[in-house]
């Protein structure tokens, strides 16, 4: 039985790695064969060589294109045989030798090693692999490796926090049954529970009749449990930002498993099933091909049509990236769309792909936004009706939602940005911004055309974006590629002239980047803080206007208080800025205190003693004292940004007069309001470190809590900070949605039941209130004392256990 198993599957991976071949150019196979040989020899005269790093793969075996290039490179005297090996086998995992694998596809491999590699080691390891990628980067191809210890597997122990390769805790035996049911061997040892059915291979284990230094061995799915469905839903959506096709068909199948909960009908036991049966006919076995028949059988057993209409059309798109080579794929993609009974209609448009703009890209990003987040909601209701624990650490829920937060939740004066990679460009040759008027046929505010005032009207390209504010509907389209050099731009407006509107977006396009920084592990961990700002003042209320050429001296306060009528010059302040979770925020004042609101919104968007934005620009778009008006209020804002981040006291801002009375920023540690001087001078303010609360039993009481918690404070998010007290209890010290906190002194039992109590409520009150906003789950961290000094880290982060470890 063994040998036929072997036979078989050996034959498999054969077929998977000439179909892999056939999907891809020469630079694909020259990497693909090359990196085998590559791991088991460390060589200064071949690619990615690191002194003193592991090498080796368990037998290996030159094929004719590795000998030759090895022999081109290597004299004879100075080849010599591999005498140990670090790695027990490599092996490529995911859309290899499938359907799906196109020109654009990159490489996951499984690099496995099961003896315990010293730091050092391990450091170089890392280098080698690190310089392979780039050597692969280098020829067009895209490689990811992982470094696997199938004891470390099995016994949940993660070497990764969550990263865009990396998926953490988020999920460990729906990643192993990805692997069983796609690996494709490039060298080394087989994998043991692919070739015994599971009665056997659990025999085989424990008598031990099987030499099993001979085998790497994953484990089985004999504890597969509930607590990985959350945890993996969560990658998914996040994986979802990068591929965004492919997450749609896999958060599918995650739903479809637990719609088969408790017998889980995992496609890797059905693949090993029918891959050891006794049946002579061939089959070949394509991962995704198989994703899509099981979610096809679920989707319909739900007459959910529409779903799965919207799943072939994720599939077939996913299929179609790349270069198309007309070969097998075609062949199978023909084959399954004449089965789903599509017209000719149909297919152009998603072979239109390459050439979609804005009408088609947000149809796709609104249809995938959809299915990812319908599958996310199925998958909690799951989770409630089986009272599931979630088994994903906390630090690595924390860091996916929010990411997740920050691209899929839908808030007042966020700029959606559409999925970039739906389409490559979405870059239009025209564009027309309309402003309605209170009282006209149409609801009052602007509206973006992508064609020309006299195009001739056609309904297939045509498409009209509406935003109360003109900023917000500029920002909509410039960060999403809409707007560029070349589009030419038409207003029809009483208030904005071409001139004033070329001069924004001009000032946007040469002082705000389109493309992001990448955003690290430790800022999603830490508060939104502004990174990049703008502030347009005048751009659609200019009281200055209908002003006469006026010349005469005046003092720059005056400009907020003009004239006899002590007019204040500032009409409207219109405000974008990039966070460091990567969002595009916007927000609009306009009337006698625009500037005032504006100085306060920043003020407190700029978390005390956090780090200054990276940049800061005001434009003036104003008929007169443009230059003046610019020079004041950019001096306002630094003043206010100072003040924040700790570079000047607040006592030395400046009171401000604006249209005949004077007012003052009052700066405390939560907040910064505005009050006029009359009452500031009734009512003095201090700052505080102590926030007053009515407890549970009503009574007041002061609210003690470390500072250090401010730095930590984030708007929209549910955060709890544990402290360690005496007698094994613990404090509890908690900040709303809004910042304001309150804490819970000697609580027992432990925090991971609290957390998951937490949790359990938090995913009910959502489902029960069908709540918009499903990414701000609650956030929790750990206070330690180092000395005199207060650390605050996520909680069961890295930081945090080492720092347990150290105590015991």
């Amino acid at each position: 039985m063994l040998a036929q198993a072997i036979e078989k599957i050996d034959a498999l991976d054969q077929h998977r790695i000439q179909r892999a071949l056939a999907s891809n150019n020469t630079h694909f196979k020259h990497v693909f064969y090359l990196l085998p040989l590559l791991l088991h020899y460390n060589l200064p005269e071949l690619p990615a060589y690191v002194e003193n790093a592991p090498y080796g793969l368990a037998k290996f075996t030159f094929n004719p294109y590795q000998k030759r290039f090895f022999n081109t490179l290597i004299s004879e005297t100075e080849r010599k045989e591999v005498a140990d090996y670090a790695f027990d086998g490599l092996y490529s995992m995911g859309s290899t030798g499938s359907i799906v694998q196109t020109t654009k596809s990159d490489l996951d491999l499984w690099l496995c090693y099961s003896q315990e590699l010293s730091r050092e080691a391990y450091q170089l390891i890392e280098q080698k692999l690190a310089k392979l990628t780039q050597w692969a980067k280098g020829l067009g191809i895209e490689v990811n490796f992982y470094l696997m210890n199938p004891e470390h597997f099995k016994d949940n122990h993660h070497n990764y926090g969550v990263s865009e390769e990396h998926s953490g805790s988020a999920q460990h035996f729906f990643l192993l049954d990805e692997f069983y049911r796609s690996a494709v061997r490039l060298a080394g040892k087989r994998l043991l529970w692919l070739h015994l059915p599971d009665n056997t291979y659990k025999k085989a284990i424990k008598s031990k009749k099987i030499d099993l230094s001979e085998w790497i061995d994953f484990g089985d799915f004999s504890s597969l449990s509930t607590s990985e469905f959350f945890g993996a839903s969560l990658w998914q959506l996040y994986k979802g930002i990068e591929s965004p096709y492919k997450s749609a068909i896999k958060i599918l199948l995650l739903e479809s498993y637990a719609q088969t909960y408790p017998e889980t009908k995992l496609i890797s036991k059905q693949f090993k099933q029918k891959l050891l049966s006794n049946k002579t006919e061939h089959y070949h076995f394509d991962p995704y091909l198989a994703m899509l028949e099981q979610v096809t059988d679920y989707l319909k057993d739900r007459k959910e049509l529409s779903r799965l209409d919207r799943l072939r059309q994720c599939f077939y798109l996913k299929a179609k990236e790349g270069k198309v080579l007309y070969n097998w794929r075609e062949r199978e993609l023909q084959a399954l769309i004449k089965h789903w009974g599509w017209n000719a209609q149909q297919i152009a448009l998603l072979n239109d792909r390459p050439n979609w703009k804005m009408k088609q890209a947000i149809i796709q990003d609104k249809m995938l936004i959809e299915q990812l987040l319908q599958s996310y909601r199925n998958l909690i209701n799951f989770a409630r009706k089986f009272h599931i624990d979630p088994s994903i650490m906390t630090n690595d829920t924390d860091i996916l939602m929010r990411k997740l937060y920050s691209v899929f939740e839908v808030l007042p004066g966020k700029v959606t940005l559409l999925n970039p990679h739906i389409t490559l460009d979405l870059s239009e040759q025209n564009i027309t911004f309309i402003e309605a008027q209170e009282g006209s046929a149409m609801k009052a505010g602007w509206y973006l055309i992508n064609q020309s005032p006299k195009s001739i009207y056609d309904s297939s390209q045509r498409f009209v974006q509406y935003n109360k504010n003109l900023h917000k509907l500029v920002a909509w389209a410039y960060f999403n590629g809409v707007i560029t050099v070349s589009t030419k731009l038409h207003v029809v407006s009483r208030h904005i002239d071409l001139q004033k509107l070329r001069q924004f977006i001009t000032d946007l396009r040469l002082f705000f980047p389109v493309s992001a920084p990448k955003i690290s592990e430790n800022e999603l961990l830490h508060p939104n803080e502004i990174r990049s700002l703008i502030l347009a003042i005048n751009l659609t209320n200019d009281p200055t206007q209908h002003f006469a050429d006026i010349r005469r001296d005046f003092h720059s306060s005056d400009l907020f208080s003009f004239n006899a009528f002590e007019q204040n010059l500032v009409g409207s302040v219109s405000i974008i800025y990039r966070n460091m979770w990567n969002e595009i925020r916007t927000q609009h004042f306009e009337g006698e205190q625009a500037v005032l609101n504006a100085l306060k919104l920043l003020s407190n968007k700029i978390y005390r003693d956090s780090a200054p934005p990276q940049s800061v620009n005001v434009f003036c778009y104003s008929k007169q004292f443009r230059s003046e008006l610019r020079e004041t209020i950019a001096d306002l804002v630094h003043r206010c940004i100072s003040v924040q981040t700790g570079s000047i006291y607040a006592n030395t801002f400046n009171t401000v007069k604006v249209a005949g009375r004077t007012w003052q920023l009052v700066f405390s540690d939560k907040n910064v309001k505005i009050k006029p001087v009359a009452e500031q001078a009734v009512k003095k303010v201090k700052r505080l470190t102590t926030l007053s609360h009515l407890s549970k039993k009503g009574e007041n009481r002061v609210v003690v809590y470390p500072s250090k918690i401010n730095d930590f404070a984030s708007e929209g998010f549910l955060q709890f900070f544990f402290e360690d007290g005496k007698n094994g209890c613990f404090n509890v010290y908690i900040l709303d949605e809004n910042n304001h906190i309150e804490n819970y002194t000697s609580c027992n039992g432990t925090k991971e039941e609290k957390i998951r109590e937490i949790n359990r409520l938090y995913a009910e009150q959502y489902l029960e209130n069908d709540q918009n906003s499903i990414f701000n789950y609650p956030q929790f961290y750990q206070l330690l004392e180092e000395g005199d000094e207060v650390k605050i880290v996520p909680f069961q982060s890295r930081q945090h256990r080492e720092f347990m470890q150290q105590k015991k």
